[in-house]
């Protein structure tokens, strides 16, 4: 809703990461230059779910990328993620080609003869699963694995979307079955932080800590080499969540009878990430595009990299971590959210009982500055709206369904024929998905 006059006229503004492209929701607003909208709200309501409420303060302060962490869940919170059901089912009704669907045994694949293949006429080539094959391997040893079983879970992706929206970086759940005393991997190390949730069974956990402080797969170094012994060793049993950081030395067995694990990891940005995109940023500067005097002496070159420097410094880092921040969030990866029937357009006809929410993402909403505006931050593009809409987009803000009429009962009555074309909008840009109870 753009602050363009006295009155509360529900009209939004758009704008974008550092390139400001610029979107208009509602009206013909063109794109509002980029001002200062504060830092995220420091509520991480899917942590809280994994390690407890009480515990999310000291766990960002001095385990989060840091150490091994110990939580619990309700046995049947664990299961809820993901069960014994859904893996057959998932198995039964989706085509889990390798290598999402895969086994592995004592650090080897032993996926080789687990699919039999097969091309229809004019067809790609499909992957059938044998379920003799899998049952035989299973027995022998094998852990099945099976990546993204987020993807095949609702609730599970839920909890995912959720944690990618507090930590702005990719989530992702892996499954995890065997069926006996055996081991998928060997001691090893991911380069993502990891929360194991046991769901079915037990699993003992061999930990040997980090070697190296935040290593990636590309950053190989002499020292960062597998301990010889061990720090611990812990059992999970179902509801058990353990936390591992990036980097940190690890291996798991089964101790007989069937058990399943999910890892749910976060790919977190890092310091080099961020100076790759610098790297792109700083083409808006002609000094950095310009060629280097690599012909010249080091005296010459080094007066030419200062200038480039000069010309990124021109920049506060309050503004690049505010830029990047709205890049990270309008490049994360997500599932479209979309509310069938309802389309957005002017045929949409709200009830006031039709509920709004919004779509999962990175998302907080800010004063505007001029004291007449709020924005509403969502997956990197700002919304400038009426501060009149602020209480029920603040609601949404917190992950809660507000209902349709909350919208027009907080504007000037000359502004409420406006609302449903705001609302419809934003629908259709799939910022907002609307539930109805009425039937179609």
């Amino acid at each position: 809703m753009g602050p363009t006059s006295t009155e509360a006229t529900p009209t939004a503004t758009a704008r974008t990461g550092p390139t400001e492209t610029g979107r208009t929701a509602t009206g013909p607003t063109g794109p509002t230059p980029t001002e200062r909208t504060g830092g995220p709200e420091p509520r991480f309501p899917a942590l809280a779910a994994l390690i407890g409420a009480g515990q999310v303060p000291s766990f960002l302060d001095s385990r989060l990328g840091r150490d091994a962490y110990r939580a619990r869940l309700a046995p049947e919170a664990a299961a809820a993620l993901f069960d014994w059901p859904r893996l057959n089912a998932a198995l039964a009704e989706h085509r889990l080609s390798p290598p999402r669907l895969r086994l592995e045994r004592s650090g080897q694949d032993a996926t080789k003869g687990l699919f039999r293949e097969r091309r229809p006429r004019r067809g790609p080539v499909l992957h059938d699963l044998d379920p003799a094959v899998l049952n035989a391997r299973l027995r022998e040893g094998a852990t099945l694995i099976l990546d993204a079983a987020n993807e095949l879970s609702p609730p599970l992706q839920r909890l995912c979307a959720s944690l990618a929206a507090e930590f702005a970086c990719a989530c992702q759940a892996n499954l995890y079955a065997c069926w006996g005393a055996t081991q998928g991997f060997d001691v090893h190390w991911d380069d993502h932080d990891v929360f194991v949730v046991q769901v079915e069974g037990r699993k003992r956990w061999t930990l040997y800590g980090s070697t190296r402080a935040a290593p990636t797969r590309r950053d190989h170094h002499d020292e960062h080499v597998r301990p010889e012994t061990p720090l611990e060793e812990t059992l999970l049993e179902p509801g058990d969540v353990l936390y591992l950081p990036r980097g940190y030395w690890h291996a798991a067995v089964g101790l007989g009878g069937p058990t399943m694990h999910l890892t749910v990891g976060l790919t977190r940005k890092t310091g080099s990430d961020f100076l790759h995109w610098l790297a792109d940023y700083a083409l808006a500067d002609a000094g950095a595009r310009a060629d280097l005097p690599l012909e010249r002496d080091d005296a010459v070159l080094g007066a030419h990299l200062s200038g480039v420097l000069a010309g990124i410094g021109t920049q506060s880092p309050e503004t690049l971590a505010r830029l990047y921040r709205r890049h990270v969030e309008a490049h994360q990866a997500h599932r479209p959210a979309l509310s069938f029937p309802f389309l957005g357009g002017e045929e949409t006809a709200f009830t006031p009982d039709d509920r709004i929410a919004l779509a999962p993402g990175v998302a907080r909403v800010t004063a505007g500055g001029d004291g007449r505006s709020v924005v509403l931050s969502w997956r990197g593009t700002e919304y400038i709206v009426d501060a009149a809409l602020a209480a029920p987009l603040q609601a949404l803000a917190r992950g809660e369904a507000v209902a349709y009429a909350a919208f027009e009962a907080v504007v000037a009555d000359a502004a409420r024929p406006l609302v449903r074309p705001f609302v419809a909008e934003m629908l259709g840009r799939g910022v907002f998905v609307a539930h109805s109870d009425r039937p179609c």
